[in-house]
């Protein structure tokens, strides 16, 4: 049975790409449709890839879908009863997913916004939808705490109707924001972008994940929550020994390979110490801000990072502007920070 994700709204094409880099972590080699907000797969692990997410807000299995034409838009209506009655002849939920033991409720999810789907009367659809579920499942309804819950996610040309598997996280990313760590610096990244990153990296447990610019620890906390093994260093070493204590609070210290104080330079240096070639993935967030000194030295170190890298690995940092390295760029993406920064998002992968 087909699988819908809700993409976060806070970015037009990190979410998408993301979820592309997850699936491809899980080794799902079908189709993804994009419509609006929702990604539509095939069979694919909802739970895993939306815990793992960063802009993944959800995973649901799709139960129904009901396409419409611009001309329907006349009488919002008409189309929401021709709905329901399609729904009513059509629709079969499995017992496994819904029956007599547990409970449901109905909510809408409008991702497409516009002058007409703002009209559509969403208690109209809850309320008819969790009829017809009732009716067909005899699950009882149960507005405050369900069993399940029933989304019905309204698009600019179709509704799903589907069950929800997984929701991210939010509080998460809420509770571990930079400033609330035991160790804290200005600039740091937030989690939410710091996850994406490591996805878009393709990092897998066990894999070997440097930050040469590692500051507070940000992408090296979440490579490590997922499993890998963690080098860094940063030239100042109050940074360095920063990232030893947010790991500890994190649960981390025995993710780690060799965090140091060093010169992102001698980068070499670092992994010969410790009998390391090349790195599964390099992970970064160098320091541009205006009292950074030798930026031009800052992009020389970049375009020698990649020698460190396997064949096959990721090069995934952020810059003010864009860099071109000798890896095959697989998307750049800006996010703006404030009025005077933007961060290109670099995903680069050495082929």
């Amino acid at each position: 049975m087909r699988r819908g994700y809700v993409l976060s709204g806070e970015h037009e094409e990190i979410p998408i790409e993301e979820l592309k880099a997850l699936l491809e972590i899980y080794n799902y080699k079908g189709k993804i449709e994009k419509v609006g907000r929702y990604a539509i797969t095939e069979n694919t692990p909802s739970k895993k890839i939306v815990s793992r997410g960063g802009y993944i807000d959800e995973g649901h299995k799709i139960v129904f879908e009901f396409k419409f034409s611009e001309k329907e838009y006349e009488d919002e209506n008409k189309l929401i009863d021709k709905f329901i009655s399609i729904f009513e002849e059509n629709v079969e939920i499995p017992s496994e997913d819904l029956n007599s033991s547990k409970s449901f409720a109905v909510r809408v999810l409008k991702l497409h916004k516009d002058e007409f789907t703002k009209k559509l009367n969403s208690l109209k659809i809850e309320r008819e939808i969790g009829r017809i579920i009732k009716t067909k499942t005899n699950a009882k309804v149960n507005l405050e705490n369900p069993d399940v819950l029933i989304r019905v996610v309204i698009l600019k040309d179709r509704f799903f109707v589907s069950t929800m598997l997984a929701k991210r996280d939010r509080e998460y990313f809420q509770k571990n924001r930079p400033h609330l760590r035991k160790y804290f610096h200005p600039g740091c990244m937030l989690p939410k972008l710091a996850r994406a990153m490591v996805n878009l990296a393709r990092v897998k447990e066990n894999d070997i994940i440097l930050d040469p610019f590692c500051g507070t620890g940000g992408f090296l906390i979440e490579a490590g929550l997922i499993g890998a093994k963690l080098i860094g260093c940063d030239i100042d070493w109050r940074m360095a020994s920063g990232t030893k204590i947010n790991l500890e609070e994190y649960n981390l210290l025995d993710k780690i390979i060799k965090i140091e104080r060093l010169d992102a330079k001698h980068v070499d240096k670092l992994l010969k110490n410790v009998g390391i070639e090349k790195v599964d993935a390099i992970i970064t967030d160098p320091p541009y801000g205006i009292s950074t000194a030798k930026k031009g030295e800052i992009e020389e170190i970049l375009k020698i990072l990649p020698n460190f890298i396997k064949k096959g690995g990721y090069f995934v940092f952020a810059y003010p502007k864009k860099v071109d390295l000798d890896m095959e760029l697989k998307g750049i993406y800006k996010v703006y920070i404030h009025k005077k920064l933007i961060r290109h998002i670099h995903v680069y992968k050495r082929s």
